[in-house]
């Protein structure tokens, strides 16, 4: 019995010799980066690797606030530029409207002249072949006053013409980059080259109404020299 029993605690020991190497055998090795180096000088390297990783976070975090701003700033940009825009947008409506009614008393201008050119060419060929009598004088007289009278809305024209490029000036003050090809500037450059034609048509229909005037003023003359 005895025999027995301390063979039985040999097993036992035997067996736990052995699950205690197979235990030291299969533990996980340690890093390289921390064989051989004390714990202090293990948290020492995290925290210096953990400093550097915070510095770069900050970093990045400091560039996308200040791209974050740059994008706030740029739509602050672009919402003033579209108000800008619509206003740009808005006035060359309105100029628009008044170079369509510019265009229709030039039109109402260019018949009425026609009509006086004509009545003169008629007036000077049955003048040239009888003397003034008081229906000639008549009617010289009144193409006289309608001559003054289309003159006074050429020159009521004119200046509304100037009122309008004043406006344009204006309300058209500041500068803006460029949107499908063309900036504020240049629509009001545009708008005022159209400006000027028409400044130059009615230049040119006031010389035609001065001309007609000294005409007939010296066909007067000789007649009553004539006679």
């Amino acid at each position: 019995m005895r025999k027995d029993f301390l063979l039985q605690s040999c097993k036992d020991i035997l067996r736990a010799t052995s699950t205690v190497s197979t235990a030291v055998a299969s533990a996980p090795k340690l890093p390289s980066e921390i064989t051989g180096k004390t714990v202090e000088e293990i948290i020492k390297e995290w925290n210096s690797e953990l400093q550097e990783r915070t510095g770069k976070f900050r970093k990045q975090a400091n560039a996308i606030a200040e791209w974050d701003k740059k994008i706030l700033r740029n739509r602050d940009v672009l919402l003033r530029l579209e108000s800008e825009v619509a206003k740009v947008v808005e006035t060359q409506s309105s100029l628009e409207r008044q170079l369509e009614l510019i265009e229709t008393h030039q039109q109402e201008v260019d018949k009425a002249l026609q009509s006086m050119e004509e009545e003169a060419e008629q007036i000077y060929k049955d003048e040239r072949r009888v003397l003034l009598d008081d229906e000639a004088a008549s009617t010289r007289d009144a193409m006289y006053e309608q001559a003054e009278i289309i003159e006074r809305e050429l020159e009521q024209m004119t200046e509304q013409i100037k009122q309008i490029i004043q406006t344009l000036n204006a309300n058209q003050a500041g500068e803006f980059e460029a949107i499908d090809g063309m900036t504020p500037l240049d629509v009001v450059v545009r708008i005022l080259n159209n400006q000027l034609s028409s400044l130059m048509w009615i230049d040119e229909k006031i010389q035609i109404v001065l001309v007609m005037k000294k005409n007939l003023i010296a066909y007067t003359f000789q007649t009553k020299n004539d006679i």
